[in-house]
């Protein structure tokens, strides 16, 4: 009788549905972070879910003292679009510190303006589509790596500096945030 219970639980384990790895990131943009300091008084919270399944990325992006027409109008209208994840060489981010793109945030439906800015809504982004548009050599473990560890940063380039305005470093999300 214990050998059929067993039986039956092994069963079920194995017909339930693997679930997927959810690692979230958060980030706080501001004018004023070590890779931009441009003194801008614009403002972004961000929520970053990575399924490490899927190996998609979704970004929950809410900015205040920016409009969708701020953003730079060249990068709005190329495919990587104006905002995006920056792999960096150390966690620093000062000017010495190496830096590359590692995943786009591509311009389109994904952004809607707000009364004070725009927010940003993209879900399920596969990770292989975004490397292969900014052509980052950072394979998908090195990108969550370098989340983990604090050297990758959010970053909104706009037509005031084109360079970027705000950003922030995406930091693992802990309980409630």
């Amino acid at each position: 009788m214990m050998m059929r219970v067993i039986l039956a639980v092994a069963a079920l384990l194995t017909a339930s549905p693997a679930l997927a790895k959810e690692l979230v990131f958060r980030a706080t943009l501001r004018g004023d972070t070590p890779s931009t300091t441009t003194g801008s008084k614009a403002s972004g919270a961000a929520r970053i879910v990575v399924d490490t399944d899927a190996k998609t990325v979704d970004v929950n992006l809410n900015v205040v003292g920016l409009k969708p027409e701020d953003l730079r109008a060249s990068l709005v209208k190329a495919p990587l679009g104006p905002i995006h994840l920056h792999l960096y060489g150390s966690t620093d981010h000062g000017p010495n510190s190496s830096a590359s793109l590692v995943l786009p945030v591509p311009y389109g439906q994904a952004y809607s303006a707000t009364a004070s800015g725009f927010q940003v809504r993209m879900k399920a982004y596969p990770y292989a589509t975004g490397a292969a548009v900014v052509n980052t050599s950072a394979g998908f473990d090195e990108f969550v790596s370098s989340m983990q560890s604090g050297k990758v940063v959010l970053n909104i380039h706009t037509n005031r500096f084109p360079d970027g305005e705000i950003s922030g470093d995406v930091v693992p999300a802990t309980a409630g945030s």
